[in-house]
């Protein structure tokens, strides 16, 4: 056994935490094969998001308070491209730019740790108006959506969310994925708490935009880690997924 293999084999890195808590398949025999692996680079297209214009006058206090977590939600009614834009822009992408020493920099919806952003937004559109089916990874730097993988998961996703089944009915799902390597050298294995606190500040940035804008939201953190990770391409011991957030409109 090498020293790194004995590091990681240690309760003190993150990657042991990470491992010992995440849920086989073979865990649930009954729930849909994994998804083939994406092909490294490899992308169906890429798609320009409506631009964000205008902000709510609804207080966040009303948020707040209006917030619950959806049960379900209504099959038949599509989100509009815009709205999910909207959802995108606020909840995880860039707000305001600064110039500090004529360098152009933007402020992002959510903090991170030394600014470092280890964590990577990936939309499932099932019923989004525009959006064809199919797994998508948000790129912040132009707003848009780089196209993954085609074809609609709905009902193996909420198998592989420890059967959920109203995540067959959500409009879209934004999988937060998590990458150690970004917070490693700078925090070391503390990194880990770090990259699960801006994961829960980008939730909640979707729970109160989804209240603000009349959607239904739930939030889910059990799945089968290496389907969810397969699906979206995340799958080395430092690149995974965090948390799995529905929307849609409420039944």
């Amino acid at each position: 056994m090498t020293n790194e293999q004995s590091d990681q084999d240690s309760p003190m890195d993150p990657r042991w935490m990470h491992a010992s808590t995440s849920i086989a398949p073979e865990d649930l025999p009954t729930v849909a094969p994994l998804p083939p692996p994406l092909v490294p680079g490899a992308a169906v297209g890429q798609i320009a998001l409506p631009r964000v214009f205008g902000l709510s006058s609804a207080p966040l206090e009303g948020a707040i308070t209006t917030r619950r977590s959806a049960t379900a939600f209504n099959p038949y009614v599509s989100t509009p491209q815009a709205t999910l834009s909207r959802l995108l822009s606020l909840s995880c992408g860039l707000t305001t730019a600064t110039d500090k020493a004529a360098k152009i920099r933007f402020r992002r919806a959510s903090p991170s740790a030394g600014a470092r952003y280890p964590i990577d937004t990936y939309v499932i559109s099932q019923r989004v108006k525009g959006l064809s089916p199919g797994v998508y990874r948000y790129v912040q730097a132009d707003h848009s959506l780089l196209w993954l993988r085609e074809g609609n998961f709905g009902s193996a996703l909420a198998g592989w969310l420890l059967d959920q089944p109203s995540f067959r009915d959500v409009s879209a799902s934004f999988v937060l994925a998590g990458n150690m390597e970004r917070l490693e050298d700078r925090y070391g294995a503390r990194g880990y708490r770090y990259m699960l606190l801006e994961a829960g500040h980008i939730a909640q940035n979707l729970c109160l935009l989804g209240a603000t804008l009349g959607l239904g939201v739930q939030v889910c953190g059990g799945f089968v880690d290496a389907a969810i990770n397969r699906l979206i391409g995340c799958e080395t011991s430092t690149n995974y997924a965090l948390y799995v957030i529905g929307v849609g409109q409420p039944a």
